[in-house]
């Protein structure tokens, strides 16, 4: 084998004339090693070069006979007291052999019913919706699981996942176990600072707060195999879900089954052990999941931006300072107290959300503001968008008919309008009695129909005697 390689070698670089970095693509042998083949060193080996400490290998070795849990710092200071002058980097490379790691034993944790929660949060990428948070909630006595995906991480949604856990049990733990996560623990060291939003919540529903010491991932192994597990099955066929609701909806009937079928350490239930933790009942009154952002000043276009997306404020308030109370699904606009602003939230970037109710139309001319509410109302949904296609395929005037679910926006909500339009999509009717029917209205301007000569309309009739009907 050697040979053949040796003659290949030979006949690449004396006969095609390539050099050594051809040879290696060609071959896959180094260009190092195919020179020395080629001047014939390949039997040459380079002398092994003496460590400094081999002359001490002897004392070395009984040190550690005698001492087998010796540090390398404790060889380095009986070196350097006996005058060898050697650095410390040298005595750790050269005392690796001779040290044993001392492998590290974990006994099993046992938890009392109600006793203990473990909570962490994994990140997957989807390939459509793109990076989502996973929140994983497990009781350590029954193993009973919980799990929901987010569009973010931030404290609203980490908030957000234990509201739900809890609501799923039906009540609370003493303790719940978490590492180092930014929502819980601000800093270690030098000082142990805590949250204080998650302090709070802590306090509301009386929940010791218990954090794994830096490194001890077993103290909240229960938690981690079970993010081993939901990476392993379920998540391998995630790719065939869409939207988030439907991964979401899925997920949780995975969880169902799981929590259904006899656990490998208790061969019973998670569901059946439920019955057996000793949860604290849930308070009357629910956390208000609401995160309350500093003031900032709105934009020149009445617009808030808030993660990376623009909200529309009322025209008034431009330049002033606003708030805005983010909740996992609403992003809320305070002017002080008062709640000038409500819009769904979005999880899209650098999208403008727009309230046509919040720009005021009085300035243009009648052509003008019919047009710009047009373009409003066509960008508030893209079932609205479709729909008014649509509706001038029909023959309306879809302007016309952006006008009237404009005048909607004072009595119904957006998600109601966006509905009313789907359902016209659905029965292939894009017209605006049709969504007005949904509503049990009508249109506000009936149109009249007349022919093309008006002078049809204008009938005489003389009126005839009764005894003519006698004939």
């Amino acid at each position: 084998m050697e040979e053949t390689i040796r003659q290949t070698i030979l006949y690449l670089r004396d006969v095609l004339k390539l050099s050594f970095y051809q040879i290696q693509e060609r071959t896959g042998i180094s260009r190092k090693r195919a020179s020395f083949i080629y001047r014939g060193s390949s039997q040459q080996r380079r002398k092994k070069r003496p460590f400094l400490l081999d002359p001490y290998r002897a004392l070395i070795v009984e040190w550690f006979r005698e001492y087998p849990t010796l540090k390398a710092q404790q060889v380095y200071g009986w070196l350097r007291a006996r005058g060898i002058k050697i650095s410390y980097p040298a005595v750790v490379t050269y005392t690796r052999q001779f040290r044993k790691k001392i492998k590290k034993l974990y006994h099993p944790l046992t938890f009392l019913g109600g006793e203990e929660a473990q909570v962490d949060w994994f990140v997957i990428h989807h390939p459509k919706l793109g990076r989502l948070y996973c929140f994983v909630f497990i009781l350590s006595y029954s193993r009973y699981l919980f799990a929901h995906l987010f569009s973010r991480s931030s404290f609203e949604f980490f908030i957000e996942g234990h509201l739900m856990a809890f609501s799923t049990i039906g009540g609370t733990t003493h303790g719940i176990r978490y590492d180092n996560l930014s929502s819980v623990v601000l800093r270690r060291r030098p000082e142990l600072h805590f949250n204080p939003r998650f302090l709070e919540f802590s306090r509301h529903y009386n929940i010791e707060i218990r954090l794994c010491n830096p490194g001890a991932g077993n103290e909240k192994g229960r938690v981690e195999r079970a993010i081993r597990s939901l990476r392993e099955t379920f998540f391998n066929t995630m790719e065939s879900y869409s939207s988030l609701k439907a991964l979401n909806q899925a997920l949780h009937e995975w969880v169902d089954h799981k929590n259904h079928t006899p656990h490998r350490a208790t061969e019973k239930k998670p569901a059946e052990l439920l019955q057996e933790e000793k949860l604290r009942p849930l308070p009357e009154k629910p956390y208000n999941n609401v995160l309350i952002h500093p003031p900032v000043k709105t934009t020149k276009t009445a617009m808030m931006i808030f993660d990376t997306n623009s909200y529309s404020v009322p025209d008034y308030l431009v330049g002033k300072s606003l708030s805005i109370h983010s909740t996992p699904d609403r992003v809320l606009i305070y002017d002080g107290p008062k709640q000038v602003a409500s819009h769904p939230r979005c999880f899209e970037r650098g999208r403008q959300i727009l309230n046509p109710l919040h720009r005021s139309y009085t300035k243009l001319s009648p052509k003008a503001k019919i047009e710009r509410i047009y373009e409003v109302i066509k960008n508030l949904h893209p079932v609205i968008s479709e729909f008014l296609v649509k509706n001038q395929l029909c023959g309306e005037d879809s302007k016309k008919t952006a006008y009237e679910i404009f005048k909607l926006m004072k009595s119904y909500s957006r998600a109601m309008l966006v509905s009313m339009a789907g359902e016209c999509l659905k029965k292939k009717s894009p017209r605006l009695r049709t969504f007005l029917s949904y509503l049990h209205m009508e249109p506000s301007e009936v149109e009249t129909v007349s022919p093309q000569k008006g002078e049809l309309l204008n009938i005489s009739y003389q009126p005839r005697g009764l005894e003519a009907y006698d004939e």
